[in-house]
């Protein structure tokens, strides 16, 4: 790889806003050293130069009614434990934290995947931000007490439950991201509608790209734009093209599409690593990132551009949700 895309990568700052790896990690994965098992291990987010890796707890629905807290305190527990094991990580709440970041030092922001975790009590999520989780994704691929979920057929709410809209306007009053990520189209406009600031989706893609319920349409994608908030583009090969293999060439295709809807300033990575079965051929894991930068500047895009999509967006917006409004 030309020094002149290293150099360029090792000078961006980049965020990815979503991994399932505490899962991987709690099923005996060691993420100390390289390994075959997870796309993220600590050696792997140093070579691919991540300043900031987003850990979402998964509430996997089994767990509800009645177990879903006691999950999610179980996965933060670990990742919480992971920045107190491994000096070359730390958990990061707030953009001054992420600023003192320093080279050699990962930051790790906490997210839930699911907001089962809350268990319909508003209680819940304010002490899960006083933990430090500063995103929140609604719902996985089955509607619960916030809303409905675009893989979901039965659609019990149409929409935001009437709890569900208490939710989203109290995470704004806590300066937590609402992640609309898994959520119903209904859900999305719903969301749209009760909230005022910025809100993300952390790993999606375009459906006019790669029709698939779990991908924004372009009217979704551009009302995020409008608000000033991101879509972070996962490498999840079955959502991201029907042609095999799927390569970066099909990652850009997305990135693009997006940028011509919403602007630079809305396009963000949320790779998914350790959340699927197959892997997007020359993005396989968390330190073959650079690849991506050599992808989009050989597809035209400007350094300025180019940092904006690895993590500036991100940390500009992360920035100005913490911020009181």
């Amino acid at each position: 790889m030309a020094d002149s895309v290293l150099e360029l990568h090792k000078k961006a700052f980049i965020a990815d806003l979503h991994c399932d790896t505490v899962g991987k990690i709690l099923e005996g994965s060691n993420i100390q050293k390289d390994n075959k098992e997870t796309q993220i291990d600590i050696p792997k987010l140093l070579k691919g130069n991540v300043n900031l890796q987003v850990f979402a707890a998964f509430i996997n629905p089994k767990y509800s009614p009645n177990h879903c807290t006691r999950r999610a305190l179980v996965l933060i527990d670990r990742i919480i434990r992971l920045t107190e094991e491994n000096k070359e990580l730390t958990l990061v709440r707030n953009p001054t934290e992420i600023r003192k970041l320093r080279k050699g030092k990962i930051g790790i922001l906490l997210a839930i995947e699911g907001g089962d975790a809350i268990e319909g009590s508003l209680e819940l999520l304010r002490n899960f931000q006083r933990l430090g989780v500063r995103i929140m994704t609604l719902s996985w691929n089955k509607s619960n007490r916030i809303g409905d979920a675009a893989l979901d057929r039965t659609k019990p709410h149409n929409g935001l439950s009437e709890f569900g809209k208490t939710v989203v306007r109290e995470m704004e009053k806590l300066h937590m991201l609402i992640d609309i990520s898994h959520s119903s189209v209904k859900t999305f406009w719903d969301i749209y509608e009760n909230t005022e600031g910025p809100f993300i989706a952390s790993h999606t893609a375009a459906s006019a790209i790669r029709k698939h319920r779990r991908n924004l349409n372009d009217e979704q994608i551009r009302a995020i734009g409008e608000r000033g908030g991101i879509t972070g583009i996962f490498f999840l090969p079955g959502y991201i093209s029907r042609v095999k293999p799927v390569r970066i060439k099909h990652v850009l295709e997305h990135i693009n599409h997006i940028r011509d809807l919403a602007g630079i300033d809305s396009i963000a990575l949320g790779s998914d690593f350790d959340g699927m079965s197959e892997r997007t051929k020359g993005l396989e894991h968390a330190g073959k990132l650079p690849a991506l930068t050599r992808a989009l500047l050989e597809e035209g895009y400007s350094e300025k551009d180019v940092k904006k999509i690895l993590g500036g967006n991100f940390v500009r917006l992360f920035r100005s949700v913490s911020s009181p409004r």
